[in-house]
């Protein structure tokens, strides 16, 4: 049985190295012109397969010039970032602050 339905059946995965997760099949919820931008992303839902509902985990890899996300702001939650590789941008109402 795959990931998607084990977790629907209520299976919770144990362990998987995150680049084995099945890739997000949901194309992006952004209208054009927003959706181009993000484009260049793929997002591998790890928090779905352990059954996490506090929060999100997601392994997401970025082509030169994509988006992750369009500029966003959360009231009710933190974001976390851990970059293994590349130079992202993070940009913010103070300007824009390269990651790494």
């Amino acid at each position: 049985m795959d990931h998607e339905r084990r977790a629907a059946a209520g299976s919770i995965t144990q362990a998987i190295e995150a680049t084995q997760a099945p890739p997000r099949t949901k194309p992006s919820n952004y209208p054009e012109p927003f959706a181009s931008r993000v484009a260049g992303r793929e997002k591998r839902p790890l928090g779905d397969l352990f059954g996490l509902k506090s929060f999100g985990v997601n392994l997401t890899r970025l082509s030169p010039g994509s988006m992750s996300a369009l500029r966003h702001r959360h009231s009710r939650q933190d974001e976390f970032v851990y970059v293994l590789e590349g130079e992202p941008t993070l940009i913010t109402d103070s300007g824009e602050m390269l990651l790494c």
